[in-house]
Formats: structure tokens, C-alpha cells, sequence
């Protein structure tokens, strides 16, 4: 009788597994990667920029934080924001009001710290400028001397630098307004406004001590020049057929202007007086038309820009005239002789009344 197997060979043993295990655990975890802002950015306060980031395996939820001092300290005021879902994969953030030229975001998964990544090199954290006025479409006119530039700042901005464009910044910004002007002031007054007459300029702002830190007009705004009747303004009275000037001032480049005459207190100007005189002559002689009435007024127009035009303040006459010929002095007339009483009329004058005065 044979023996058990075991008892002649002990293949239990020759076929047992070579094995072995970890000493401890490990761990598998995912990663984040900051993509932007990763090094070299420079970001303006009160801009919005986006963070974005990778994440390789589940990760929940994230937060964000920035450091000034080059990843030396995260401190608590620098939270970003907190329990954000990773899988967003981005966060706009509006960059806050602490400059700085050693800025590094960190992101952190809330499950496991050590789950983080900060960005690759240092962004700057800078000041910025918002022009407020004129940022379109206002219309300011050639001459005034009570034009405000304003802006808004954030950060610590010493001086700024004021320009204009004609061409809504085509040609860039080659005119200055002013140079080392007080960025706290927040308003500059730019006196007089130029001859620059156009609908297509903006004015730019920008640090002087940081060019890079700049803003324009949103949209065009408008130069307009301006014409101004000074006779016949209103209470004068003048006569059919005389020889009276209309005057006038104007401001900026302006070539010719047309001006009428309105019988209704301005309601309507349908009476041309010129269709067209230089602006720069500011005078134009008039033989007053028959147009006798207490409610006229002049008005005169830019024919370049019919909106740059002026009309009289008030209304002026016209009044006809009457001139005595017969008798006319020296003369001797009888008692119940018969004698023709002669005039001369000057404009539309329909009916008149005869009158006399005895000295004794």
C-alpha cells in the first residue's frame, strides 16, 4: 500500500506563490495645474481675468487663493473664493486693489491640501485707470473753458498723462492735453476746448510712471464749432429798405452759414436773407425786407452742420415808413381851398390816418 502523497513529496510547498506586500499604504491622488496666471501677466485692479487650471482625477471641490510676496505666505485676507466645483476648469476674478510685482495664485483641493499648484512665475498686480469723461457720445463745443476730464483709479498712481485723438485712436494719441497731472485729482479741466471740430474723437489716459497702464473713451465723442447772432437780438426795431448789419460771433472752423429771417416769433424760418456767407466775415449788410411785423427773428446756420446754429434771443420789428412830401413847411393855404396832402410809403403799409396840429 502506497503512502500518502504528502508523505512522499511536499508539492504543497514547491507550488506556492512567491508573494510579497507594501510595507505601508500608498496613495493615489489626483493633480491640479494652474494654467493662467502662470508668470509674466500684468493685471490691472477692478479688471476681470479669468484663473484657469487642468485637473487630472476626481477632485471635488477647490479653493483660491493669491500671495503678493512670491508664495511666501497665502495669507486669509487673499482668499479668492472657497468650495468651487474643480470641474469648472475656470473663475473669473476681479482683480483686487493690493499691487503687487510678486503675485502667484494657488489652487488647493479641499479634500487633501497637498493636492495644490501655484502658478509657474510671478504676475504683476497693477493700478488702473477709467476714463469717465468724455467717454461718449457728448458733444462739447469749440471754446468752452468749463470741461471736465474725470476717471476713476485704483492702486497708487502718481501722475498720469491726458491725450486726445481726432480719429477715434487710429493714428493713436498724438495730441496731449497735459503732462504730470495728479492721478488723485480724478478730474482735469481741459480750457479751451481745441478747434479740433470732428464726431470721431477720444481722449486717453495714462500712468507715467507705467505706460502700460492706460484707458481711452469707450465711444467717439463730438466737437462741435458754435455761431452766435449778436444784432438783431431782440427789441430793435429797424425799417423797410434800411441798411442795417447782422452780426454775429462764432467759435472753431466754420466756412459758410446760411442765414434767414422767421415773422413768427421763430417758429418757422422759410425768408432767406444768404445762402450762403463766410462765417469769418461775422457781418452781413442788410436792406431790411418788407417784412413789417413785431415777432421776426434772424437765425443763422453752420451749412456744414445745420445742428450749429443760433437764432435771436428775442423778437425784433420791422416797420414800414411814411414820408411827407405836401405840404412839407412854408406852405399857404387858404381857408376852403382844396389841396392834394402827398406821401411816400415804405414797405406794406395799408391804410394811414391824416391828422393835423394848429400852432394857434
Amino acid at each position: 500500500r502506497r503512502p500518502p502523497r504528502s508523505t512522499l513529496f511536499p508539492y504543497t510547498t514547491l507550488f506556492r506563490s512567491v508573494e510579497d506586500v507594501s510595507d505601508a499604504y500608498f496613495k493615489i491622488r489626483g493633480a491640479l495645474t494652474i494654467t493662467d496666471p502662470d508668470g509674466g501677466e500684468g493685471w490691472q485692479i477692478n479688471d476681470i481675468h479669468a484663473i484657469t487650471w487642468t485637473r487630472t482625477g476626481t477632485i471635488a471641490n477647490v479653493k483660491l487663493e493669491y500671495s503678493t510676496d512670491n508664495g511666501l505666505t497665502y495669507p486669509a485676507p487673499n482668499l479668492i473664493v472657497t468650495d468651487l466645483a474643480s470641474s469648472l476648469l475656470t473663475y473669473d476674478w476681479t482683480i483686487p486693489d493690493n499691487p503687487s510685482a510678486e503675485c502667484l495664485v494657488k489652487i488647493t483641493s479641499l479634500d487633501d491640501s497637498t493636492v495644490n499648484d501655484e502658478s509657474g512665475a510671478v504676475f504683476s498686480i497693477k493700478g488702473s485707470l477709467t476714463i469717465t469723461a468724455p467717454n461718449g457720445p457728448e458733444t462739447w463745443i469749440v471754446g468752452d473753458t468749463n470741461r471736465q476730464i474725470t476717471w476713476t483709479k485704483f492702486g497708487n498712481i502718481a501722475t498720469v498723462k491726458l491725450e486726445y485723438s481726432i480719429n477715434g485712436g487710429i493714428d493713436s494719441y498724438p495730441n496731449v492735453i497735459a503732462n504730470g497731472v495728479s492721478a488723485t485729482a480724478l478730474s482735469y479741466n481741459w480750457t479751451p476746448i481745441p478747434d479740433q471740430i470732428g464726431t470721431d474723437l477720444r481722449v486717453k489716459i495714462t500712468d507715467e510712471g507705467d505706460a502700460s497702464v492706460t484707458d481711452t473713451s469707450d465711444a467717439s465723442f463730438e466737437i462741435k464749432g458754435s455761431v452766435t447772432v449778436t444784432s438783431p437780438n431782440g427789441s430793435e426795431i429797424w425799417y423797410v429798405g434800411a441798411g442795417e448789419n447782422i452780426t454775429w460771433t462764432k467759435t472753431g472752423t466754420i466756412g459758410n452759414v446760411t442765414i434767414d429771417y422767421s415773422t413768427d416769433g421763430g417758429a418757422t424760418y422759410p425768408n432767406v436773407i444768404s445762402a450762403g456767407t463766410p462765417a469769418s466775415n461775422l457781418t452781413l449788410p442788410w436792406t431790411v425786407a418788407d417784412a413789417i411785423d413785431i415777432d421776426l427773428k434772424v437765425k443763422i446756420t453752420s451749412i456744414s452742420d445745420t445742428s450749429v446754429n443760433d437764432a435771436s434771443d428775442d423778437n425784433f420789428i420791422v416797420k414800414g415808413v411814411l414820408d411827407l412830401t405836401v405840404p412839407n413847411g412854408a406852405e399857404e393855404w387858404v381857408v376852403g381851398s382844396s389841396h392834394n396832402i402827398n406821401w411816400n410809403r415804405t414797405g406794406s403799409i395799408a391804410n394811414v390816418r391824416l391828422s393835423y396840429l394848429s400852432k394857434g
